[in-house]
């Protein structure tokens, strides 16, 4: 089991499929991205203890950035750790450090994302039961 990098309490563990490698036999840079997207929807079920529709209430993604660090292969184990690092009126922030099997950091990103009511088509405030989970849940906010 890799090293739990300070202050992160949530991971996710995701096995790199075949159709996830780029033509040179590494995980896709776009693959990322889709990684850290799985474990965001996975903390906001879990740690939000969210049910509802996304249709009806959900998150839209404003800003995503990755920092690669080292390749990675088919079949690997990647262990994904996720946090809030930030609540702010209507967006947060989610932080995600990926390790191989082997506890090294293969990438690093943060995602900015907006509290959004597709029925109104608008922006909302943050639930105030995911922000108290949150909250509960990421000693550091």
């Amino acid at each position: 089991m890799p090293n739990k990098p300070d202050n992160y309490h949530y991971t996710t563990k995701i096995t790199v499929r075949f159709a996830d490698l780029d033509v040179m036999g590494h995980l896709n840079h776009a693959k990322y991205l889709t990684y850290m997207e799985q474990a965001r929807v996975l903390y906001i079920r879990d740690v939000c203890e969210f049910q509802g529709t996304w249709e009806q209430f959900g998150v839209i993604l404003a800003n995503a950035t990755c920092d690669y660090h080292l390749p990675v292969a088919f079949a690997e184990e990647i262990t994904i750790y996720t946090r809030c690092s930030r609540l702010g009126g209507k967006s947060f922030d989610f932080e995600y450090v990926l390790h191989n099997e082997t506890g090294e950091t293969i990438a690093d990103g943060k995602t900015v994302l907006v509290a959004f009511d597709y029925q109104q088509n608008t922006t909302v405030p943050i639930p105030q039961p995911w922000r108290d989970k949150m909250t509960a849940f990421e000693t550091e906010l």
